[in-house]
C-alpha cells in the first residue's frame, strides 16, 4: 500500500503577503491532518521573495501544536546551511514536544535562488560546504542516535535534550549524490519529482543497488514528491492549472523583467513549457488516482508526496480533500488503522 503525503513550499500568492501565505501553509497542514495524509512537511528557502518558508523549525513547531495525528517534518533543512548539532538540538526539542511525530528531511542545497557566494556567505556557509555533506550527515545522525564513526572528534559529546525516540532522519534529493547518501546509511530517500527536469530517475537504481541495511533501516524506502491539481472533472483541472501556471509565470517574468511584457504567442509558448516541466498529475480525482498509481508503479515508490499545485489556500486544500477521497476506499476510511493513532486512518 502506497501512502500519501503532502509537501508546502510556502509559495506567496501573486498579490500576497508572505504572512498570508505562512497562515495559509499552517491552514494547509490542517486539512490535511483531518484528510488522514501521512506526512506534511515544508521546505526551507532564503533569497526569494516568492516563498515564505526560510525557517522549517518554527513552522514545524506552530504546525504539530494544531495538528493531532500527522506527522510533521521538514522537505527539507539544508543541512549544509548549519551545524549540525544545531539542527539536532532544534529537532530534539520539537520530537520531545510533539508526541514523537516529527520527521527530519535533510538536503546539501544552498535553497536559495543566488547561484554566486553573497547568500552562502550571508548563512556563513563554507564553499565546500555541498562536498562536504556526507560528513555533515554523519555528524547529525551522531547526536541524533549515538552512532559515530570510529574515533569520530564529537562522539563524547552529548545531545540535549536526550531522545528515546529520535525524529526520523530523510535524505532529499534529484541525483545520485543524495541518493548515495541515502543508501549507505540505510535512510529513506525523499526524490524530489516535483522539481522536473532537474530530477533524474536513475538515482533511484542508484539508490536501491547501493542500500546497506543497518540500524537506521533494513530496506529500501523511497518517497516521490509530484505537483498535483486536483478538481471535480479533468477539465475544471487543466483550466486551473493552466490560470496557475500564468499566474506564477507573470509573477516570475515581473520579478525578473519588471516594465516588460511578452508577446501573446511567445508567453503562451512558455506557460505551456511550464506545465510540461512540472510533470503535473491533474484531473478529477479518478483522473489523479490513476496517475498517482502509474507514478508510484513507474518509479517504485513506497510512499507519495503531494505538492498541491494552486496559488490559493482553499485551492490546495481541494486538491488534498479530492485526491484522499479518491485514493482511500470508503470502507477503509470508515476503518480506524493502528498506523494512523488517534482513530484516523493513513491515507493508502
Amino acid at each position: 500500500m502506497v501512502s500519501l503525503s503532502v509537501l508546502d513550499v510556502a509559495l506567496v500568492a501573486p498579490g500576497g503577503t508572505a504572512r498570508q501565505a505562512l497562515h495559509d501553509v499552517v491552514r494547509t497542514a490542517v486539512t490535511a491532518d483531518a484528510c488522514g495524509y501521512h506526512r506534511f512537511w515544508v521546505a526551507e528557502h532564503h533569497n526569494s521573495p516568492r516563498c515564505a518558508g526560510s525557517s522549517p523549525a518554527v513552522l514545524i513547531s506552530h504546525i504539530a501544536a494544531v495538528t493531532h495525528r500527522i506527522r510533521v517534518g521538514s522537505g527539507g533543512v539544508m543541512l549544509t546551511n548549519h551545524a549540525p548539532l544545531t539542527i539536532a538540538e532544534q529537532f530534539a526539542v520539537l520530537q520531545s514536544l510533539h508526541d514523537d511525530r516529527i520527521d527530519l528531511g535533510v538536503g546539501r542545497a544552498t535553497g536559495g535562488t543566488d547561484s554566486g557566494t553573497l547568500l552562502d556567505r550571508a548563512l556563513r556557509r563554507p564553499a565546500q560546504a555541498r562536498a562536504e555533506f556526507p560528513q555533515l550527515l554523519d555528524e547529525l545522525i551522531g547526536f541524533l542516535y549515538g552512532r559515530w564513526p570510529g574515533g569520530h572528534a564529537f562522539q563524547d559529546l552529548e545531545l540535549s535534550p536526550a531522545l528515546p525516540v529520535p525524529p526520523g532522519v530523510f535524505v532529499l534529493g534529484t541525483s545520485e549524490n543524495g541518493a548515495r547518501a541515502a543508501a549507505t546509511r540505510g535512510l529513506p530517500f525523499a526524490y524530489g519529482a516535483h522539481l522536473g527536469p532537474t530530477s533524474r530517475p536513475a538515482a533511484l537504481d542508484r539508490y536501491r543497488s547501493a542500500f546497506s541495511p543497518g540500524p537506521l533501516g533494513t530496506s529500501p524506502h523511497v518517497i516521490a514528491s509530484v505537483n498535483v491539481q486536483c478538481a471535480g472533472t479533468d477539465e475544471e483541472a487543466e483550466r486551473l492549472a493552466h490560470d496557475t501556471a500564468a499566474a506564477r509565470f507573470r509573477q516570475k517574468h515581473t520579478a525578473t523583467s519588471p516594465g516588460t511584457a511578452l508577446p501573446e504567442p511567445r508567453e503562451r509558448y512558455l506557460i505551456s513549457r511550464m506545465l510540461e516541466d512540472l510533470q503535473l498529475v491533474r484531473g478529477g480525482p479518478a483522473t489523479v488516482a490513476a496517475g498517482l498509481r502509474r507514478l508510484a508503479a513507474a518509479l517504485g515508490a513506497d510512499e507519495i508526496m503531494l505538492v498541491p499545485y494552486d496559488i490559493t489556500a482553499a485551492g490546495r486544500e481541494r486538491t488534498l480533500r479530492l485526491t484522499a477521497a479518491a485514493w482511500t476506499p470508503s470502507a477503509d476510511r470508515d476503518r480506524p488503522r493502528a498506523a494512523g493513532g488517534q482513530g484516523r486512518p493513513v491515507v493508502s
